[in-house]
């Protein structure tokens, strides 16, 4: 062939492939960036692993952040489980507990139930915004806050006697007694920065005291430097209705890692190890009140403050005699 025909590219069309070169090149880059923008969203921001508040409910398959920032009035109803020394439980928690922690008690906590003997036993836990009137009847140094435990008190039975009912933030009886609860034990606690692993204290409340039968946290005011202490709130998940042995516990040992070598001293498992799959996160905020009841089927952990520090009241109530 001569090839008379194939004249060189002109400057001006090798300007424009080069710019159209250029131009999917840029677009090519900034898609790139928003994936991995994206991505390190969803990985740094816990919110985006929350759910609506319509959706805090116990068959959301994953960890729930409440963020200080939400408002939020959810209850779950949920299982009772009053002994996790048996399968199918024993080998979903025994590699996360620590061994000084108990697995069980007598007599069984579904026993010791305020409910009247024509209601069926529920077992729940509750995360309530607006309560900032609580903080109100609680003096730091007081031992006499008989008006705040009676409101607490009377919240749980309302959930006890009442499941279906939304509990009221704002009570029109706020000066009721209690008929079923007393209080065993309160007290004021501010958690500093510690060198506590995440989930070093993971435990049931009533597993370790007949006098925890169910728990109240209201959260305190909280410095703006707070970094850490949550509460987190693990899920044994019945994946058959509860009907047979097909369960599995939110906090597991992560894959990615080697099995620690062994237990510490303390018989405290390796917490870096550990990943929570399904659950609670709660984060402090004032007059934030979680409720619940105390058996195995709420195992919980206050989470290490990593800055700044973490006022909040605990109360325990028992079913009165």
């Amino acid at each position: 062939g001569d090839g008379g025909n194939n004249k060189p590219a002109s400057p001006s069309s090798r300007e424009q492939r080069r710019l159209v070169s250029v131009a999917i090149l840029v677009i090519v880059i900034f898609t790139v960036i928003s994936i991995l923008y994206s991505l390190q969203e969803i990985y740094h921001d816990p919110r985006s692993l929350r759910a609506t508040a319509a959706e805090h409910d116990v068959n959301t398959q994953q960890a729930i952040r409440i963020s200080s920032t939400d408002n939020v009035h959810m209850t779950q109803f949920i299982p009772c489980i009053d002994d996790v020394s048996v399968e199918p439980y024993l080998s979903k928690i025994d590699p996360v507990l620590a061994a000084y922690r108990k697995k069980s008690r007598d007599p069984a906590h579904s026993e010791l139930s305020c409910s009247p003997p024509n209601k069926q036993q529920h077992c729940f836990r509750g995360v309530y915004d607006g309560f900032d009137d609580l903080l109100k009847l609680a003096e730091p140094h007081e031992d006499d806050n008989n008006g705040l435990h009676n409101r607490i008190a009377v919240l749980i039975e309302s959930l006890i006697l009442n499941p279906g009912v939304p509990l009221q933030r704002d009570n029109d009886h706020h000066n009721a007694l209690p008929t079923m609860l007393q209080l065993t034990i309160h007290r004021r606690q501010t958690y500093q920065p510690a060198k506590k692993t995440k989930f070093q204290e993971l435990h049931a409340d009533y597993f370790e005291s007949d006098n925890y039968v169910y728990t109240a946290i209201l959260y305190d005011e909280t410095p703006d430097n707070l970094v850490g202490g949550e509460t987190a709130l693990v899920n044994f998940r019945h994946n058959d209705n509860g009907q047979g042995d097909d369960v599995t516990f939110g906090l597991i040992r992560s894959p990615d890692l080697p099995p620690p070598q062994q237990e510490s001293k303390s018989g405290q498992k390796s917490e870096e190890l550990m990943v929570l799959t399904d659950g609670l996160i709660i984060e402090p905020k004032p007059g934030r009140l979680v409720l619940f009841s105390s058996g195995g089927e709420n195992f919980h952990a206050p989470m290490a403050v990593k800055q700044g520090n973490r006022p909040v009241y605990h109360f325990w109530f028992v079913c009165k005699k």
